[in-house]
């Protein structure tokens, strides 16, 4: 049965109140409810579970959530009627659906802040996956984003479970890796159950979708089926999918008029992303362990990618200097105003275009640092002069730079480092970097 506002629920020792029904699907109804402290999100199922869906829920429970970007259930419930429920809290109103984001009914504020998401996303899993878990359900009705900072929240994560265990939840054809949609036979028995590597190649889809605005399977193929229903998007994404991109086999690009975003940005992405998308797409359909971009793979591509990211004066958009392309990039794909000049900061092998607002990361000046998305430093400009910029850092301290003449002074903590060429910094722990 379903609750109705006012309704009270008692549970080890505490009382709930329902406030409202916040959503119902196809498992069971998700309610606003109150301990007169605090509110939190109930999720009821409609039916009783299955005793391992249980174990597995109240497991996931007592071993906590691999990181803040999960909203992770919180506290079980049985009611009499054998039903069971769980807490968790509520999803804050900053937040928006990936698919408003995918339908463009959202927007990120910009390019930084969409490579930020996306950093954020592979982090998840690559926590989600050190714990032994696997999220299985991967799909766009999961995840939501914050369009001004880029941060990221995971939804219905009662379906993560032990690496390699299945509890008959297998996701959206769209998003789900090809031997899972197959169906595929193992050497010794029993069926291909989700695990880390497919999560991988539907982790690259979500990845693909967020940079690009289409799916990677969808493209001229398109054109063979009168509706896309079950039997068609089984052909595309599992008996037998061809990356739109695809180097050598070139039926199933993207459609003309149809296909316009993914047209339009995938040329913007820079050559290393491509090639990780390609080895995922390509050569992952067949080796699933060795050739599927991992959670680590992608956050080192993604900061990259970041770094090298300026704003054009013209049309105030992002795209990428190109610092590691066969040829920069001397114009703004979106305007054509000529690119503008930018200094680097060179950190060992980390290279930061040094534009109005850019931050350096932890892991910039600590090559030991996991916290890729933790800024340590930004790029401003001086109030008084807005054409010098500075590097202004925080937690580092002291901080010593040396002129191209020799000449070596200590700038103090929170105090601007001007941005020179040929300037040395020198960080805590006997970290250089160079300005170029």
């Amino acid at each position: 049965m379903k609750f109705s506002k006012n309704d009270t629920i008692s549970f080890e020792g505490r009382t709930l109140t329902v406030l409202d029904l916040l959503g119902e699907g196809g498992q069971g109804e998700v309610y606003l409810v109150s301990d007169g402290a605090d509110r939190y999100a109930l999720k009821v199922y409609k039916y009783e579970v299955h005793p391992d869906f249980r174990y597995n829920l109240k497991n996931n429970i007592e071993k906590g959530s691999p990181s803040p970007s999960f909203l992770w259930p919180k506290r079980l419930i049985d009611f009499e009627d054998g039903r069971i429920g769980y807490l968790m809290d509520l999803r804050p109103k900053n937040y928006v659906s990936f698919v408003s984001y995918l339908t463009g009914k959202s927007a990120f504020r910009d390019l930084s802040t969409k490579l930020h998401w996306c950093i954020e996303l592979c982090l998840a899993f690559k926590r989600l996956h050190e714990m032994g878990y696997s999220y299985q359900d991967l799909n766009d009705g999961s995840f939501f984003l914050d369009p001004d900072t880029g941060d990221l929240l995971i939804c219905d994560n009662d379906n993560v479970t032990a690496d390699k265990k299945n509890l008959g939840i297998l996701g959206k054809m769209r998003y789900m890796a090809p031997e899972i949609v197959r169906g595929d036979k193992l050497p010794g028995g029993g069926v291909q159950m989700p695990d880390v590597h497919s999560d991988r190649f539907s982790l690259a889809i979500i990845l693909f979708l967020a940079l690009c605005l289409g799916n990677p399977f969808e493209g001229e193929r398109l054109k063979n089926y009168d509706i896309v229903d079950e039997t068609s998007e089984y052909e595309m994404f599992g008996k037998d999918p061809v990356f739109v991109y695809h180097k050598e086999d070139k039926s199933n690009r993207p459609i003309r008029g149809y296909h316009t975003s993914l047209i339009k940005y995938w040329p913007m992405i820079p050559l290393y992303v491509k090639e990780a998308f390609h080895r995922s797409f390509v050569d992952g359909l067949t080796d699933r362990e060795n050739e599927r971009t991992t959670e680590l793979e992608w956050i080192r591509l993604l900061s990259r990618y970041r770094d090298e990211t300026i704003r054009c004066d013209g049309c105030g958009k992002e795209y990428i200097l190109g610092l590691g392309e066969k040829k920069r990039n001397d114009v703004c794909p979106f305007c054509r105003k000529k690119t503008k000049g930018c200094c680097v900061l060179r950190v060992g092998r980390n290279v930061v275009a040094l534009d109005l607002g850019k931050e350096i990361m932890a892991t910039h000046l600590d090559k030991y640092s996991s916290a890729y998305n933790e800024p340590v430093g930004i790029v401003l400009a001086n109030p008084n002069r807005p054409t010098l910029w500075g590097l202004r850092f925080s937690g580092q301290g002291e901080i010593e730079i040396k002129d191209e003449a020799g000449t070596v002074r200590v700038v103090p903590e929170g105090k601007p480092v001007p941005i020179v060429r040929n300037l040395k910094i020198k960080f805590k722990n006997n970290v250089i970097g160079e300005i170029k």
